[in-house]
């Protein structure tokens, strides 16, 4: 194991011991800020097991779900920038998508999974999924499954071709390019991609299935009466697998093929968390993050039947969130086990990435109990 951790948070540094001795997970990263500064930036267990490769200061993992943050991030930079508004129509941007009677679907629809379009593609598989332009053409074929505003239905892998053409639609530049080179550049995140250059490979954690009996399994929270439910899980074969696959890593996957160091993405959360702007550095206005944040939707979930809190493309706080219960609190967790979230009123960002899969939709577990131990720190100081 390795990393620092500052006088305060020693409860942090003990869970993430006990986990990590206890051979919860294969190899993970967990890192937070408080008060702008990095007070936990820790690592351990193993990158790759079978190669006996341990985790380093400097390894990246896929951090499924938790990419959404990021991709939500870019285009609010764009609404910031008076480029966007979240009432835009879809098709004021992107004129093609307006087929099956999408043309009403809004900006904000896509980011609250309000557009009815969590299903996967007709006949789509992996394959496809690494095909941008492919990708785009299935979105507009797709006949949505309920009008816009209806329900809430978790979009799984679609929100990230929904809101990254929306983003290469009105910038002209990749949601993956947008992120290197307006989020990761001006805040020096060398560790967070959308889009790996291939020169970084040899850093990224392979990726394992391991069993946790504590996980919220995504079997019981799926609704196999949906689309979703079983036409999305039977094409789009195994999440595993398919994200260790360097042609996946390469690819653009806005939704859930992002990857990174914990610590970048806290820091991330730590420049949110603080109103858009950290170290000199401003992403978006103050009042762009509170109406970015400000939470749209609670309540079941009609795909993953589960209860959701939802601003515009974060996950907000609650009593069932993963970013803790003060509504306040943002984020996004990922499949698998990883993590993030600011919760501004204590000043405090989180992320928790790991290679140790487990079937776990919501962050809950081994994050969960990490980030406990970080608000209660943040909270006692």
């Amino acid at each position: 194991m390795g990393g620092t951790h500052t006088k305060g948070f020693d409860r942090v540094r003990d869970v993430f011991v006990e986990q990590i001795e206890a051979g919860e997970g294969v190899g993970s990263a967990v890192a937070v800020y408080h008060h702008g500064e990095l007070v936990v930036d820790l690592w351990g267990g193993m990158a790759d097991r079978a190669a006996s490769c341990p985790w380093q200061e400097d390894t990246i993992c896929v951090v499924y779900s938790t990419t959404k943050g990021a991709t939500a991030t870019c285009l609010h930079m764009l609404v910031d920038r008076g480029q966007l508004s979240y009432d835009d129509l879809v098709v004021d941007h992107w004129p093609e998508f307006g087929k099956h009677g999408k043309d009403k679907i809004t900006v904000r629809h896509v980011l609250t999974h309000q557009a009815g379009m969590p299903q996967h593609p007709p006949g789509y598989g992996d394959e496809e999924m690494l095909d941008w332009a492919k990708m785009v053409e299935g979105m507009e074929n797709l006949k949505p499954l309920w009008g816009p505003g209806e329900k809430t239905g978790y979009h799984a892998v679609n929100f990230g071709w929904l809101a990254g053409e929306i983003i290469q639609r009105v910038d002209g530049r990749t949601v993956g390019t947008f992120l290197a080179e307006e989020v990761c550049k001006p805040l020096g995140l060398n560790d967070l991609y959308i889009g790996l250059p291939e020169s970084e490979e040899g850093r990224v954690a392979v990726l394992e299935s391991i069993t946790d009996e504590n996980a919220v399994k995504i079997e019981t929270m799926l609704d196999t009466e949906t689309i979703a439910g079983d036409d999305s899980e039977r094409r789009m074969g195994d999440p595993v697998e398919f994200l260790n696959r360097p042609q996946a890593h390469r690819a653009e996957l806005p939704a859930a093929g992002g990857l990174g160091s914990a610590r970048d993405i806290a820091k991330l959360y730590a420049c949110l968390g603080a109103g858009g702007t950290l170290d000199g550095v401003t992403l978006m206005r103050p009042e762009t993050i509170a109406a970015a944040t400000k939470q749209q939707i609670y309540g079941l979930d009609a795909i993953i039947n589960f209860p959701m809190s939802w601003a515009l493309g974060y996950m907000t706080g609650g009593q069932t969130s993963s970013s803790g219960p003060r509504l306040t609190a943002f984020g996004h967790a990922g499949f698998g086990g990883s993590n993030a979230f600011a919760d501004p009123e204590i000043e405090m960002s989180f992320a928790y990435i790991t290679n140790g899969i487990s079937l776990d939709l919501l962050g809950y577990t081994r994050a969960f109990s990490l980030s406990t131990a970080a608000r209660q720190c943040a909270e006692a100081l």
